[in-house]
């Protein structure tokens, strides 16, 4: 079964969400993460805490790969201008009871 538009827009607003957050606070980005999510194999909460400590930013985003198939997909997004860094991450995503959630994410400064 092919993704549904709903699908490919409830994702886009959890990317923002992460992309927003990833820009002010933690708290701002926790509701697009799953509970048990991992970013490069360590628990997200370090990913949290990186955000946190390095503060307010104005950092911008695009996803440049999206795919989904039934409950999961894959999104690339490439970040420019985090604190004077930019990085490419590769998102898993889950539809939960309580809507689609990065499972996972994996990246690299560019």
């Amino acid at each position: 079964m092919n993704a549904s538009v709903k699908d490919y827009e409830e994702i886009m607003t959890v990317i923002t969400t992460y992309l927003k957050g990833g820009n002010k606070n933690s708290a701002a980005m926790k509701p697009a993460f799953h509970p048990n999510a991992i970013v490069n194999a360590q628990p997200a909460q370090t990913l949290f805490d990186a955000v946190d400590e390095a503060g307010e930013t104005q950092a911008i985003g695009r996803i440049d790969i999206l795919d989904i198939v039934k409950d999961i997909a894959c999104a690339r997004v490439v970040m420019e201008g985090w604190h004077g860094m930019n990085f490419v991450d590769f998102h898993h995503l889950m539809k939960t009871e309580d809507g689609w959630k990065i499972v996972s994410k994996i990246y690299t400064q560019i």
